[in-house]
């Protein structure tokens, strides 16, 4: 299955990059989309036991001794997901459910997803009055991502991203990504705290609105060919003299690229070539556009495409 995918619901009728799932117009009341992902199974903890030789063993005849340590269930399709100790709390699919189902007030949902045959479970909503243009046609939206994992490694919790949140890749991105989070562990009162995870939404909504006036300075500064090529030479720490091949494909994104004509030459631009060039998987092969994928998700052209930011910001704020 591409990044872990197992199953899903997907709203606003669009697709995946691995194009799996239910795809739905609109968006979905929360139960209803936990139901049409298949993510409202259960899973039990059951103690793990190992093989062991008798003294006089007839042919064939083993042992079984309780190994102290336990699996975790789904008790549906009978899949171990993971492995945990004596003291780990099981949190149920349906906690998850009811944290999206307590904040519908406050978001419409994008999408439920299960990995890895339900090892990991997560949700993606956009919140509501968090959305807005950068420069007429760009518009960004800020989302919380739900998740709750039975693998005996993946806590519980709510994290506030502009990802969407599709498989391994993205869930992975967005928990790497700095910002406003909550989060428990598998131990006891684990259920007892699924409420505090909402308590940051109006920090989150404060973040986003700063991050876009950020990025709306980004489009009013002005930045020549020069001044992208000096850009680009500290985001990719290039020395004097040195031979930089992608510097023309980054220059022609820079002045003729993916929405480079709604604020052209301009730091916003500088910002969007070097994304582009990072990570888009427009306009590529399906194998390049994996590599792609997987490279400006969460490898080296993501921290790039972070690092192009954080340069702007400093030339903003100069």
């Amino acid at each position: 299955m591409p990044a872990n995918f197992t199953s899903g619901w997907l709203g606003n009728n669009q697709q995946a990059w691995h194009r799996m799932g239910v795809v739905t117009d609109g968006t979905l009341p929360a139960r209803e989309a936990f139901e049409t992902a298949d993510a409202l199974f259960t899973v039990e903890k059951r103690e793990l036991h190992f093989p062991k030789v008798l003294d006089a063993p007839r042919d064939g005849e083993w042992d079984f001794e309780p190994s102290g340590t336990f699996g975790v269930v789904r008790t549906d399709t009978q899949a171990l997901l993971g492995v945990v100790s004596r003291q780990y709390e099981i949190v149920q699919n349906d906690s998850l459910l009811r944290m999206a189902e307590f904040i519908r007030e406050e978001v419409d949902m994008d999408c439920v997803i299960v990995l890895s045959d339900g090892a990991k479970v997560c949700f993606t909503a956009t919140l509501r009055g968090a959305e807005t243009d950068i420069v007429p046609g760009d518009t960004v939206k800020r989302r919380i991502v739900g998740y709750l994992g039975h693998d005996g490694k993946t806590g519980c919790g709510a994290k506030f991203t502009n990802i969407r949140v599709v498989c391994q890749n993205t869930l992975t991105a967005a928990l790497n990504e700095s910002g406003a989070r909550s989060s428990i562990t598998h131990k006891n009162g684990a259920n007892n705290n699924f409420d505090a995870l909402i308590s940051s939404i109006d920090v989150a909504r404060q973040d986003f609105i700063t991050e876009c006036d950020l990025m709306r300075e980004f489009s009013r500064a002005s930045m020549g060919v020069p001044q992208f090529n000096e850009f680009v030479d500290e985001v990719y720490n290039i020395d004097e003299g040195q031979v930089f091949r992608k510097r023309q494909q980054l220059e022609n994104a820079f002045r003729v690229g993916y929405g480079q004509e709604f604020a052209p030459f301009s730091v916003w631009s500088g910002v969007n070539a070097i994304t582009q060039v990072e990570t888009s998987t427009k306009g590529t092969t399906a194998a390049k556009g994996r590599s792609q994928f997987a490279r400006g998700t969460f490898g080296a052209g993501a921290q790039i495409s972070k690092r192009a930011f954080a340069v702007a910001r400093s030339l903003v704020s100069a």
